[in-house]
């Protein structure tokens, strides 16, 4: 009876641990298959997402460098026609022919001898590149410069608004003048001059309309000097 007792106890136990061995092996296999499918997805995951990367770097950097080639040229195309409009805006100055030249005389005093002088030597109203150059014979303070420039603007006319504008821009850059002294007006058109003092320019291009007013104290028909006018378009000759 005992026997038979331990017995069927024995053949319990055993039972129970072949279940729980069953239990067990499942248990590792389903851990092992867990384990190998996770590591296949993180080497899908990593083999798609290196070749993406990678991919993604190089076309993005292939097409900076194309747009940074592209603004390379570009720039040298415009530093180019740049330098073509500069070279052709920049006429050669020492190769102008004189259209005539007059001095003006106060009392019995010469106090300078002005020029024009243009491409071909022709001068028509209006038409640009010119230079005026005036040559100083007597000792000048720029005041005094300025002041009988402001009396011809007066005279002609010229209005107030641009009277101020004008003597703004030129009593900050005309000198006090001496014997020897060329003060020169270079007008390139569409409105830029520039003033140059003994071949030196004098600060920025002056103000857009300048030019105008400015060579109209010579050159207009409502002039004060008809006569150093007339010198100056070539119609009388002057011994000077």
């Amino acid at each position: 009876m005992f026997t038979q007792s331990v017995c069927r106890h024995l053949k319990l136990n055993a039972l129970n641990l072949n279940v729980l061995a069953l239990k067990i092996g499942i248990l590792t296999a389903a851990v092992i298959f867990v384990s190998q499918s996770h590591a296949q997805s993180v080497a899908k995951v990593a083999a798609l997402e290196q070749p993406h990367s990678q991919g993604t770097f190089d076309s993005t950097f292939q097409a900076h460098s194309t747009q940074i080639a592209s603004l390379q040229i570009h720039s040298q195309q415009a530093a180019s026609l740049t330098k073509n409009v500069s070279s052709s805006a920049e006429p050669d100055f020492d190769s102008f022919k004189e259209v005539g030249r007059g001095e003006m005389q106060w009392w019995w005093f010469s106090l300078y001898r002005a020029t024009l002088l243009t491409l071909d030597g022709d001068y028509k109203q209006g038409e640009s590149p010119l230079v005026l150059d005036i040559e100083y014979f007597q000792e000048i303070p720029s005041e005094r410069l300025v002041e009988a420039t402001l009396d011809q603007w007066q005279h002609l006319g010229v209005s107030k608004q641009n009277q101020q504008k004008w003597l703004a821009a030129i009593n900050s850059i005309w000198p006090d003048v001496v014997e020897g002294d060329k003060l020169t007006l270079r007008v390139l058109g569409s409105g830029v001059s520039q003033f140059y003092f003994n071949g030196e320019p004098l600060a920025e291009p002056m103000p857009k309309g300048f030019s105008e007013d400015f060579l109209a104290i010579w050159l207009s028909e409502a002039t004060s000097r008809p006569e150093l006018r007339k010198q100056l378009l070539g119609e009388l000759a002057c011994d000077c």
